[in-house]
């Protein structure tokens, strides 16, 4: 088996195997194969403005990989490791920062941030964050 090294990302190659011996060189059949493309890269901002039901995050896109990032946001979940498949915001496409508002969140509860960023390759998410909402003021809340 050989291990091709230093390809570009998003190309796509034409690939033979051969043997050499006395007598000649024999090529096998041809293959190709694409690459992929590079992912964005995405950092996720501190949360702030944190009330009993909603918070402020965003992050910022520094590089947007092989092709434009097409949409960013943040997602959250009650639970580490939040994806695209729990609760998530819409802020822009390209490159740069953003600020998201988070809604609808249960007061007096520890919530899982991450940034995320998508473009033509596939979706990558940032570092996470973790903040706690509020308590409702004149009430008792439960857990």
């Amino acid at each position: 088996m050989s291990n091709l090294t230093e390809l570009t990302s998003g190309t796509l190659y034409y690939v033979r195997a051969y043997a050499t011996n006395s007598t000649g060189t024999s090529y096998g059949n041809e293959v190709t194969f694409t690459t992929l493309g590079a992912l964005p890269m995405v950092i996720t901002s501190l949360a702030s403005g944190i009330t009993a039901t909603s918070a402020n995050s965003g992050g910022n896109v520094t590089s947007e990989g092989g092709s434009p990032v097409s949409v960013k946001g943040v997602c959250w979940s009650i639970s580490p490791g939040p994806t695209l498949a729990d609760s998530y915001t819409i802020d822009g496409s390209g490159i740069g920062p953003f600020v998201s508002h988070i809604t609808g969140l249960t007061p007096n509860t520890t919530y899982y941030v991450r940034s995320y960023a998508t473009n033509g390759s596939g979706t990558t998410y940032g570092n996470e964050i973790i903040f706690t909402t509020l308590t409702l003021f004149g009430k008792v809340v439960i857990k």
